[in-house]
């Protein structure tokens, strides 16, 4: 998890000599202990004191997660600010980036775009490569730095190069999404094909809207989808179920193939038991009507029981 990567960045590396800088090493393993274990209140104690009375950056990046995530605590965005700004100001590279968002987005003060890209650069600096990407995106926009879409590509490539798969996926909804002069429906794939190539389930749904909607490829696309959906992408869940009750009748009977009947019941019973989509749920709905009205009712217990199984293999909480 980042709190114990920056942990051992931090610590790992450094010869402590002197005896008040060892306990506080243990201390704060002690606390990293508590918050593996969930220990709550142990743990953010522990890294309270550190961060308030020692102004100790880990300490307080950590107490930033802490309001961030609501370990033990009631989320406060604010307060996570304030502790990341502390950090970042110690020299933590992700609490300069977090800090940084804070003050994209205005969390704990107005928006200053200005700042927040000094924030970025310093994390960037201090080798957090996916900042890169975020300056990026305000070059974009022209938030805080004049204006330049292909600047921006630039900005972000040379993380993307490095292998992020973040970044990776950034270049591609630059390519997707960005200013008309540098959308490019062919360069986003090709780095969301380098994302999904990591393991990226969010590349391979978006894989499969360019496929579908830019390159008219439904069995690519079909593809890309269920290979996200299969793995508990809820994104993916609808279209793979739309494509399925879409794909062609068969030409003997003049309907569903059992195979493809069988698949949009199974993606469209996922999708209504978990988007949060209301159109997508009022088409859900009608769709699994029509197919109730054809598919045997001897199917459903089974299938029920595969749309139980990947449920809880993959939204169990």
């Amino acid at each position: 998890m980042i709190y114990v990567a920056v942990f051992f960045l931090v610590f790992g590396v450094s010869t402590l000599c002197a005896q008040p800088q060892i306990d506080t090493r243990k201390e704060l393993a002690a606390a990293q202990q508590w918050l593996a274990d969930g220990e709550y209140q142990q743990a953010y104690e522990a890294f309270h004191f550190h961060a308030q009375e020692k102004q100790n950056p880990l300490a307080q990046f950590t107490l930033g997660l802490f309001y961030q995530q609501g370990w033990g605590i009631e989320v406060d965005l604010k307060k996570a600010c304030r502790w990341f700004e502390s950090a970042a100001e110690g020299g933590i590279p992700t609490a300069n980036h977090l800090f940084a968002q804070c003050l994209q987005n205005g969390t704990h003060q107005p928006a200053d775009f200005t700042s927040a890209i000094h924030w970025y650069q310093n994390a960037a600096d201090l080798g957090h490569i996916i900042s890169w990407c975020s300056i990026a995106e305000l070059t974009l926009q022209g938030k805080g730095i004049p204006q330049n879409p292909h600047k921006a590509l630039e900005q972000c490539r040379q993380a993307a190069l490095t292998g992020s798969t973040p970044a990776q996926i950034q270049m591609g909804k630059f390519y997707l999404h960005g200013d008309t002069s540098i959308q490019d429906p062919r360069q986003a794939a090709v780095w969301f094909s380098y994302a999904a190539n990591s393991g990226s389930l969010e590349a391979c749904y978006h894989l499969g809207v360019i496929n579908l909607n830019d390159f008219n490829d439904v069995t690519r696309a079909l593809n890309w989808f269920e290979t996200a959906a299969s793995q508990g992408y809820l994104s993916a869940y609808f279209p793979t179920a739309r494509l399925y009750f879409n794909a062609p009748v068969s030409d003997e009977t003049k309907l569903p193939t059992a195979a493809n009947l069988a698949k949009a019941y199974l993606w469209l019973s996922a999708t209504r038991q978990l988007s949060k989509d209301e159109k997508e749920l009022r088409d859900t709905e009608r769709m699994l009507k029509k197919i109730e009205q054809i598919m045997p009712e001897s199917w459903k217990k089974d299938l029920d029981q595969k749309v139980f199984e990947h449920l809880s293999a993959f939204h169990q909480n």
